[in-house]
């Protein structure tokens, strides 16, 4: 008898240990996040793009308590690494660094099937003006220079891609300004500003902080701000709207994370709780000073309604954009 007690205690403590096991295995399932986040970056490596994720992703991952790992996807705009991004598990472990409204416009002209507009918005902390560059010792001193070269030849405008917002601000200097281009699309913002130092090209518009550090060091002039407002950094440089040209719309730039279709909610907040904290960070907010670059919060709602206002945007522009790819 004490036999066969002993040997119902043993199976029905075997059968405690595999329910616990049990237990803390669908316990662990459901803790999110419980291993590595991959961020894609659907961009060239060394553009603005790529530095600012890196240099956000090690304060994500202080706050997630798991590792983030940075996965360059580059190509067709934007459009492979969204692609990527889109067909991936919507289980909150993929997620993607995108640029308003670069990703929209992308989609939108190249048919690329990608659906931006059922992505669900993580977090964003960068909204920056676009800029006018020209090589340091190129003879175009002032945005009236370039113009005036413009309205004689045709000038070299160096592109990050087809359906990006420089591809876009360069149709519209062709409009608004009355010159024509020869548009050179190099795959990124890195390559392209590299055209631009290495005077393979006569000018790029990019974003005003990717080229702040080329400023600094004297290998890029700004000839002019495409917003608003001058950038404090460099106060000398004329907005668009003060060298006249009233009409000049203006199309912001902002840098974000979203996730793909069907990501939980639930795991929507654990990931945007992170992402604020992040871009809230000392650390953090004082890299992006060094390099010049403004830090700017948008939570998850707000990155929803910059996604909105940009399929308005390629609404109003897309005809436009078509129209002078079918021209060239």
């Amino acid at each position: 008898m004490c036999k066969k007690f002993r040997w119902i205690l043993g199976v029905f403590t075997l059968l405690l240990v595999i329910s616990f096991n049990l237990h803390s295995a669908v316990m662990a399932a459901d803790i999110f996040p419980s291993r590595t986040i991959t961020v894609i970056n659907p961009f060239r490596p060394g553009g603005g793009t790529d530095i600012e994720v890196r240099n956000l992703m090690p304060f994500v991952q202080k706050y997630l308590g798991q590792p983030v790992v940075v996965k360059s996807m580059p190509g067709a705009g934007s459009t492979i690494g969204m692609t990527a991004t889109e067909n991936s598990k919507a289980d909150g472990y993929t997620i993607v660094g995108v640029v308003l409204p670069d990703v929209v416009l992308a989609q939108e002209l190249q048919g690329s099937g990608t659906h931006v507009q059922d992505f669900k918005s993580v977090y964003g902390w960068f909204e920056g003006p676009m800029a006018v560059e020209v090589k340091s010792d190129s003879p175009f001193k002032t945005l009236s220079d370039l113009v005036a070269a413009g309205k004689k030849k045709k000038l070299k405008a160096a592109l990050v891609g087809i359906g990006t917002i420089d591809h876009l601000h360069t149709l519209l200097v062709e409009k608004h300004m009355g010159i024509e281009t020869i548009k050179i699309p190099y795959g990124g913002g890195g390559p392209a500003t590299k055209a631009g130092l290495s005077g393979e090209v006569d000018f790029l518009i990019g974003v005003s902080t990717t080229g702040l550090r080329f400023v600094r060091d004297g290998r890029l002039r700004m000839l002019a701000i495409m917003g608003p407002e001058r950038v404090k950094e460099v106060p000398d440089v004329p907005t668009v709207y003060e060298l006249g040209y009233k009409d000049y719309p203006n199309i912001p730039f902002v840098r974000g994370a979203m996730a793909p279709p069907g990501v939980s909610d639930e795991k929507i907040s654990i990931l945007e709780n992170a992402f604020k904290k992040a871009v809230d960070d000392d650390g953090f907010r004082e890299v992006m000073k060094k390099q010049g670059r403004p830090v700017k919060a948008f939570t998850s709602a707000d990155m929803k309604k910059v996604v909105e206002d940009n399929f308005q945007l390629a609404k109003e522009y897309l005809p436009f954009m078509k129209a002078a790819q079918k021209k060239k």
